[in-house]
Protein backbone atom coordinates (compact mmCIF):
# COMPACT_ATOMS: atom_id res chain seq x y z
CA UNK A 1 0.00 0.00 0.00
CA UNK A 2 1.50 2.85 -1.08
CA UNK A 3 -0.96 5.86 -2.07
CA UNK A 4 -1.08 8.19 0.65
CA UNK A 5 -5.24 8.64 0.93
CA UNK A 6 -4.23 4.14 1.96
CA UNK A 7 -1.65 5.19 4.69
CA UNK A 8 -4.32 8.30 5.99
CA UNK A 9 -7.12 5.49 5.95
CA UNK A 10 -5.40 2.80 7.56
CA UNK A 11 -3.68 5.25 10.38
CA UNK A 12 -7.37 6.50 10.59
CA UNK A 13 -8.60 3.27 11.39
CA UNK A 14 -5.88 2.70 13.29
CA UNK A 15 -6.42 5.31 15.97
CA UNK A 16 -9.71 4.27 16.95
CA UNK A 17 -9.68 2.52 20.44
CA UNK A 18 -12.37 0.00 19.67
CA UNK A 19 -10.51 -0.89 16.34
CA UNK A 20 -7.67 -1.43 17.97
CA UNK A 21 -9.09 -3.65 21.02
CA UNK A 22 -10.82 -5.61 18.01
CA UNK A 23 -7.29 -6.64 17.06
CA UNK A 24 -6.33 -7.60 20.05
CA UNK A 25 -8.91 -9.17 21.47
CA UNK A 26 -9.19 -11.59 18.10
CA UNK A 27 -4.97 -11.91 17.74
CA UNK A 28 -5.23 -15.42 19.18
CA UNK A 29 -8.98 -16.67 19.34
CA UNK A 30 -11.90 -15.99 16.70
CA UNK A 31 -14.85 -14.26 18.46
CA UNK A 32 -18.22 -13.54 18.02
CA UNK A 33 -19.62 -9.79 17.14
CA UNK A 34 -21.80 -10.44 20.54
CA UNK A 35 -18.60 -11.78 22.15
CA UNK A 36 -16.28 -8.72 21.13
CA UNK A 37 -19.60 -6.10 22.01
CA UNK A 38 -18.87 -8.03 25.90
CA UNK A 39 -15.61 -7.71 26.17
CA UNK A 40 -15.04 -4.61 24.83
CA UNK A 41 -18.16 -3.11 26.60
CA UNK A 42 -19.69 -1.43 23.21
CA UNK A 43 -22.44 -1.49 21.10
CA UNK A 44 -22.43 -4.57 18.29
CA UNK A 45 -23.71 -2.12 15.99
CA UNK A 46 -20.28 -0.16 16.60
CA UNK A 47 -18.92 -3.44 16.42
CA UNK A 48 -19.84 -4.58 13.01
CA UNK A 49 -19.05 -1.06 11.50
CA UNK A 50 -15.12 -1.41 13.30
CA UNK A 51 -15.51 -5.04 11.65
CA UNK A 52 -16.56 -4.23 8.34
CA UNK A 53 -13.98 -1.19 8.17
CA UNK A 54 -11.23 -3.51 9.16
CA UNK A 55 -12.10 -6.08 6.30
CA UNK A 56 -12.30 -3.21 4.15
CA UNK A 57 -8.52 -3.45 4.92
CA UNK A 58 -8.04 -7.31 4.79
CA UNK A 59 -6.68 -6.91 8.83
CA UNK A 60 -9.70 -9.25 9.92
CA UNK A 61 -11.47 -12.31 8.35
CA UNK A 62 -14.71 -13.94 9.10
CA UNK A 63 -15.53 -17.31 8.70
CA UNK A 64 -18.71 -19.52 9.76
CA UNK A 65 -19.20 -21.14 12.55
CA UNK A 66 -21.60 -23.94 12.45
CA UNK A 67 -23.88 -25.28 15.05
CA UNK A 68 -25.53 -28.49 15.28
CA UNK A 69 -28.44 -27.37 16.73
CA UNK A 70 -28.94 -23.60 16.72
CA UNK A 71 -28.61 -21.08 13.82
CA UNK A 72 -24.64 -20.83 12.66
CA UNK A 73 -22.68 -17.62 13.52
CA UNK A 74 -19.53 -15.62 12.17
CA UNK A 75 -16.48 -15.48 14.13
CA UNK A 76 -13.48 -12.81 13.46
CA UNK A 77 -9.78 -13.39 13.82
CA UNK A 78 -7.03 -10.38 13.43
CA UNK A 79 -4.83 -11.06 10.00
CA UNK A 80 -2.93 -8.07 11.23
CA UNK A 81 1.28 -9.04 12.07
CA UNK A 82 2.27 -5.88 11.66
CA UNK A 83 2.13 -1.94 10.11
CA UNK A 84 5.48 -0.24 9.24
CA UNK A 85 5.22 3.75 7.96
CA UNK A 86 7.61 5.48 5.77
CA UNK A 87 8.13 8.71 5.22
CA UNK A 88 9.46 8.96 1.65
CA UNK A 89 9.72 11.96 -0.70
CA UNK A 90 6.53 11.54 -2.02
CA UNK A 91 4.64 11.37 0.83
CA UNK A 92 4.31 8.13 3.36
CA UNK A 93 4.18 4.49 2.35
CA UNK A 94 2.86 1.78 4.50
CA UNK A 95 3.66 -1.90 4.61
CA UNK A 96 1.14 -4.18 6.04
CA UNK A 97 2.17 -7.57 7.38
CA UNK A 98 -1.05 -9.83 7.32
CA UNK A 99 -0.79 -13.46 8.85
CA UNK A 100 -1.54 -16.60 6.70
CA UNK A 101 -4.59 -17.73 7.17
CA UNK A 102 -4.79 -21.59 7.78
CA UNK A 103 -6.62 -22.56 4.27
CA UNK A 104 -3.21 -20.55 2.55
CA UNK A 105 -0.77 -22.63 4.40
CA UNK A 106 -2.69 -26.07 3.86
CA UNK A 107 -2.80 -25.13 -0.13
CA UNK A 108 0.68 -24.44 -0.40
CA UNK A 109 2.02 -27.67 1.73
CA UNK A 110 -0.44 -29.64 -1.00
CA UNK A 111 1.00 -27.79 -4.00
CA UNK A 112 4.64 -28.05 -3.04
CA UNK A 113 4.09 -32.13 -2.05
Amino acid sequence: MSDGSDAAALADLLADDCARHILIETKNDPCSASELSTRLDASEPTIYRRLERLQQHDLVSEEIQPVTDGKNYKVYQAQLRSVTLELTDEGFETTVSRRERMADRFTRFVENR
